[in-house]
C-alpha cells in the first residue's frame, strides 16, 4: 500500500506541485483583493470540483472526441462541451445548496440564482476548460513527439539490423568462395585414396569415404543455402560420428536418434553439427552409464533438436560460447520469435541443451 502511494505521488509528482503553486497563487490573490482570506475548507470545497473538471474534459471529452479516427464535427464538439458545461453547474450548485442547507455553512452563491452570480458560475469553469483545453494539446504534441523519436529509434535499429546480416552475409558468401578453391581436386583426392586402400585397407577406406562425403557437403551449394533438408544435415553427422570413432581406441558412447517424420523438415545448415562437435569436444564419452545423446523429433509442427552429455573435468558453460551463441544468432535470423534455443549446466556437471521450432 505504501509503496503504491509513493509511486502515485512520484508519477504525478508535478501535478501535485502545479496545483499547490496554483492554490496558493489563488488564496494570496483573492485574499488581497477582498480584503479577507477564506477558510481552507471552502478552497478544499472548490477543489473537489475543478480539479476533475480540468482532468475530465482533457483525459475523457477531449480524447475521445477528437481523437476519433473518423473525426469529430465542431458543432458536435460544441454541444458535448456545452452539456459538460451545464451538468457541472447543476451539480457544484447542487452541493452548494445541501452544504449550506444541512452543514450550516455560507457558500458562495447560496440558493438563489442571479444574472451575476450565474455568469461568474459560467466564466469560472470556463476558465478551468481553457487551461484543460491547452494541458491537453501540449500533452497531445509531447506525445506525438515521442512517437516520432520511438519510430526513429526503431528505424536505427532496422538499418543497424539490416547492416549486421548484410555483413554476416557477405561474410558468409566469402567464406563459401574460399571453400570452392580446389574443392574438385580435394574430392578427387580422397576418391582416388579410398580406391587404392578398399582392399588393402577397408576401415581406413570407410573413413576416407565418410570424410569425402562430409567434404562434398560442406562445400556444396545446398550447404551454402539458408535452408537444407534435415535428412542430409543427419548424414553428415552420421558420417562425422563414423569419422570420428575410427580415430578413437575406446568407441565413444554416443547415441544419435531421430524420427522418421523429421527428415523432410528444412532447417538451417550446421548446426547439428556444431552441437556434436561440442560434445565429442566437451563430452566425457567413455562411461556407458553416461553416454551422450543427440535426439531429433517433430510432432505438431514443432522441430525438439535436444542433446546431452557428461561434461569432462571441470568444464564450464562458456567452454561452448562462441559456437552456442553462433547457433543462437542464426535461429533468431532465420526464424525469429518462432525458434527457441537454452542450454544449461546441471549441479551433476551435465550439459542440456534444446531447440524447439515452431514450422
Amino acid at each position: 500500500m505504501t509503496d503504491s502511494l509513493l509511486n502515485f505521488l512520484s508519477k504525478y509528482k508535478y501535478h501535485f506541485i502545479v496545483w499547490g503553486i496554483y492554490t496558493a497563487y489563488e488564496v494570496i490573490f483573492t485574499g488581497i483583493l477582498a480584503g479577507k482570506f477564506t477558510t481552507i475548507d471552502y478552497y478544499i470545497f472548490y477543489s473537489t470540483f475543478y480539479i476533475p473538471l480540468f482532468y475530465f474534459h482533457a483525459n475523457v471529452l477531449l480524447k475521445y472526441t477528437l481523437q476519433n479516427r473518423k473525426g469529430v464535427r465542431p458543432i458536435l464538439l460544441f454541444f458535448a462541451v456545452l452539456i459538460e458545461l451545464a451538468l457541472f453547474i447543476l451539480l457544484k450548485h447542487g452541493s452548494e445548496i445541501l452544504v449550506q442547507r444541512y452543514l450550516k455553512h455560507n457558500m458562495q452563491y447560496g440558493q438563489h440564482i442571479t444574472l451575476t452570480n450565474l455568469a461568474e458560475m459560467v466564466w469560472r469553469p470556463m476558465y478551468f476548460l481553457g487551461y484543460s483545453t491547452g494541458y491537453y494539446f501540449l500533452k497531445r504534441v509531447r506525445r506525438q513527439r515521442q512517437l516520432v523519436e520511438e519510430m526513429q529509434e526503431q528505424e536505427l535499429k532496422n538499418l543497424i539490423q539490416e547492416k549486421e546480416i548484410k555483413n554476416e552475409l557477405i561474410l558468409t558468401q566469402n567464406a563459401f568462395l574460399r571453400s570452392q578453391i580446389n574443392q574438385d581436386f580435394l574430392l578427387n583426392t580422397l576418391s582416388s585414396l579410398y580406391d587404392e586402400t578398399r582392399e588393402s585397407a577397408p576401415k581406413a577406406a570407410e573413413s576416407i569415404l565418410s570424410l569425402a562425403d562430409i567434404m562434398q557437403y560442406a562445400l556444396s551449394k545446398e550447404a551454402s543455402s539458408g535452408f537444407v533438408k534435415l535428412e542430409k544435415e543427419i548424414s553428415l553427422i552420421e558420417n562425422f560420428l563414423l569419422l570420428h570413432q575410427a580415430r578413437q581406441v575406446h568407441q565413444p558412447q554416443f547415441k544419435f536418434s531421430y524420427t522418421k517424420e523429421s527428415l523432410s523438415i528444412s532447417f538451417i545448415p550446421l548446426v547439428l553439427m556444431t552441437l556434436t562437435e561440442n560434445i565429442l569436444k566437451h563430452g566425457k564419452l567413455d562411461d556407458p552409464t553416461q553416454s551422450a545423446e543427440i535426439k531429433i523429433t517433430y510432432a505438431n509442427s514443432i522441430l525438439c533438436i535436444e542433446t546431452s552429455n557428461k561434461e569432462s573435468g571441470h568444464s564450464k558453460i562458456p567452454s561452448h560460447g562462441i559456437g552456442l551463441k553462433n547457433i543462437k544468432e542464426r535461429l533468431y535470423l532465420a526464424y525469429g520469435d518462432a525458434a527457441s534455443f537454452n542450454y544449461h549446466l546441471d549441479s551433476k556437471n551435465y550439459f542440456y541443451a534444446s531447440i524447439e521450432v515452431q514450422t
